[in-house]
């Protein structure tokens, strides 16, 4: 994987686009709720259930009581009123129900007086008396939607906008319940509509945001998440969204200009800083990325140590051996005695990759001989241990050191072949097949070769080809001592004839 690959996979996608939209609990407080829900005590005639003559006397009473907000006060005269119908005292009288109208009125008293659960029993109420009951479709669905409910507020609402309710909450509310579905589509057209019904509303835009990070449309995403960051220019979640949506639209750079002006101004956190220095990683930039990760890890009260560690990766991948040396000497100061045995393990890994990057093989094996110490069946370490034992056996000085550094060398190899990793069990049947390859043993590589084969994950055409000549080799040696074996028994033969005609010789 090339740098800019291995920097880019890191790059998260907008959290917007993975978490639906939690509508802010300031939009039931508004008085523009509370005007669309304490108004819809009003009636509608030409298009909701019919009331009597007794009934409309009640409500023209009630009104003055609902106009000052006494609303207990309404709902104890308006369930005396229901009992006195139901049950007059005079015998003389018809027992009659209430309409419709009056039981969703009741279902708005008991919302307004924090009966929630009463208010939802009189709007079901309401509605199987007269199902077309627009505004108990709609109080419904924001009774619903108050307690994030979307699921059971949405058929409400869909068919209180088919009954031509037309407002910016019904449309927003719709959008969120299309989100929480993945209805991407749906949900952009339902924001988009709410949004052109009130603009100012700040759930909306986000909620539309968000509704095209669902289609992966970045470009109008990032657009719009502009208008949030003109109004709430200290709000660091809307520069990083921003920051995302050009990260998968390309503009890498772009992405890096938001996140330094969160760093101007102070509002940069450890993720933002990160993500700052993947971003210079991508362009390789070294420096300005090893700025960026150190920032992050003394940003933190607490070290991310394995989003540092992939730092160090990141930075050896660019070839920048003494950047990461640096970022591994300030993780060192900062998390040394907070390492997990796992962490103590890649760090001490990564130390080694930066000393064979700087060619000092020997500081590179103490480096793996301590991650071995931590866990010795660490096979990745005993592959890389044994490939610095062959590098440094091509400059011993002495045939004995020489033989012992391969010795060593094949130990490391022959216990990490068996290693349950099929990568590092790769690995190690690869190097020991080498270096045996390098003796000029071929009938005795092959073997390990073929396994090596086997156990290669993905595109195998360049060890195949390998393996091919390694064949090819092992074929010519198996001959050659073929060969040497046949001449070998035949001088043996001659030899043991020509003894045998001097014994009799001598004998005559």
């Amino acid at each position: 994987m090339s740098v800019r690959l291995a920097c880019l996979a890191a790059l998260t996608v907008s959290s917007l686009a993975a978490e639906s939209l939690k509508i802010s609990s300031d939009l039931f407080r508004t008085p523009d709720f509370q005007e669309r829900f304490v108004g819809s005590y009003g009636f509608l005639p030409e298009v909701e259930p019919k009331v009597d003559q007794e009934e409309a006397r009640f409500i023209a009473g009630l009104a003055e009581i609902l106009s000052n907000g006494r609303f207990k006060e309404a709902e104890r005269s308006l369930l005396s009123f229901i009992k006195a119908r139901k049950n007059p005292g005079d015998t003389a009288t018809e027992s009659k129900d209430v309409s419709a109208a009056l039981i969703f009125t009741l279902g708005n008293l008991y919302y307004q007086n924090g009966r929630v659960a009463e208010a939802e029993k009189s709007y079901k109420i309401a509605l199987k008396r007269f199902p077309e009951y627009r505004r108990a479709h709609k109080n419904l669905s924001l009774l619903y939607a108050r307690s994030e409910q979307m699921e059971k507020a949405k058929p409400h609402l869909m068919k209180a906008i088919d009954l031509g309710d037309a407002d910016h909450l019904s449309f927003g509310l719709l959008g969120h319940a299309m989100l929480n579905e993945e209805k991407a589509i749906a949900a952009e057209s339902a924001f988009r509509q709410a949004y052109l019904l009130n603009p100012e509303e700040r759930d909306w835009k986000i909620g539309l945001v968000q509704a095209l990070l669902l289609k992966e449309d970045w470009v109008q995403a990032a657009s719009l998440m502009q208008t949030l960051i003109d109004e709430s220019p200290d709000d660091a979640t809307f520069w990083m969204q921003q920051a995302n949506c050009f990260i998968q639209s390309g503009e890498v750079m772009r992405a890096a200009e938001n996140y330094e002006v969160l760093r101007l101004k102070g509002l940069a956190d450890e993720s933002a800083l990160n993500q700052l220095g993947d971003i210079y990683a991508n362009q390789e930039e070294p420096l300005l990325a090893l700025g960026a990760y150190l920032s992050a890890m003394r940003q933190s009260e607490e070290v991310k140590v394995v989003r540092s560690l992939k730092a160090g990766q990141y930075l050896l991948q660019l070839g920048a051996s003494r950047e990461a040396a640096r970022l591994m000497t300030e993780l060192r100061t900062l998390a040394n005695d907070r390492l997990s045995r796992d962490e103590k393990i890649s760090a001490f890994l990564i130390e080694s990759d930066i000393a064979l990057a700087e060619e000092k093989l020997d500081e590179a094996g103490v480096l793996l001989g301590k991650a071995l110490k931590v866990s010795p069946s660490n096979g990745s370490a005993r592959v890389k241990l044994g490939k610095i034992f062959v590098a440094r056996s091509a400059s011993a000085d002495t045939p004995q050191k020489v033989d012992q550094l391969k010795l060593e060398a094949r130990t490391q190899f022959l216990i990490a072949a068996d290693d349950l990793d099929r990568d590092v069990a790769y690995k190690a049947n690869l190097g020991f097949a080498q270096l045996l390859v390098k003796e000029g043993q071929y009938m005795k590589a092959l073997p390990r070769l073929e396994d090596a084969v086997r156990l290669k994950s993905g595109s195998k055409q360049s060890i195949e080809q390998y393996l091919r000549r390694v064949q090819r080799a092992a074929a010519r040696e198996k001959a050659t001592k073929e060969r040497e074996e046949s001449e070998r028994r035949t001088r043996l033969e001659e030899a043991e004839k020509a003894e045998a005609e001097m014994v009799e010789s001598e004998s005559e």
